[in-house]
């Protein structure tokens, strides 16, 4: 089994789950990866891919496990090799056995940008945190919310790009970046929001680390 990391960007964050799916058993067929399938009447490819992410979201931390006797090595060459633009292989691990990421991943580590400035414990110290979901429901959200950083990229001409790294849930009982995102907006201000998924977690270790163990 190899289970690989992969990236959204260039475009590709805006491929939804169910086509990025249909790319990757498309890139595996161009490569020349033969990928193991089910048994009976109608057997599929033994993909298993980790939950979605929003689309419209670049992401360098999307993950995929794929049933295949080819080692990570060759699987990366070949992958890129015939991946379309966008999505790439970041890296890729051999497992025993499918890790089943979509119910192990629970955290993840994303950069927002475009938030005016506040002091990240008015957030974090609040008992209650309320969102608004994509179908107009409202919901409490303090306990999915782990860590808010203020942080400085530096660019190429001398100023730095200032920007928040966050630390929120994932996976099955995910908060969505993005509805986080509009929330802050809403109460501190802002424009031209973006996201990037930067990291993705096992409890509070990094998938890397979680999948190099189980090799």
């Amino acid at each position: 089994m190899i289970v690989f990391r992969y990236r959204k960007t260039d475009g590709a964050e805006f491929i939804s789950h169910l086509d990025t799916l249909r790319h990757l058993n498309k890139t595996f067929v161009r490569a020349g990866i033969l990928v193991k399938k089910s048994a009976g009447f109608h057997p599929h490819p033994l993909v298993y891919m980790s939950s979605p992410i929003g689309v419209g979201l670049v992401s360098y931390a999307e993950y995929c496990s794929v049933d295949t006797d080819v080692s990570p090595d060759e699987f990366k060459k070949l992958f890129n090799e015939f991946s379309p633009r966008g999505i790439k292989c970041e890296r890729a691990f051999y497992t025993v056995k499918n890790v089943n990421l979509a119910a192990v991943i629970n955290r993840a580590e994303y950069e927002i940008f475009g938030v005016n400035e506040f002091e990240p414990q008015d957030v974090l110290g609040r008992k209650e945190f309320f969102i608004t979901d994509k179908r107009g429901n409202e919901k409490e959200v303090r306990n999915k919310i782990y860590s808010i950083a203020k942080e400085k990229r530096d660019c190429p001409r001398g100023s730095g790009e200032a920007y928040l790294k966050v630390l929120i849930e994932a996976g099955n009982n995910a908060l969505r970046p993005d509805c986080f995102a509009e929330k802050l907006v809403s109460l501190y201000g802002g424009s031209h929001v973006s996201i990037i998924k930067r990291k993705a977690f096992v409890a509070e270790e990094d998938v890397d680390d979680y999948l190099s163990e189980q090799e």
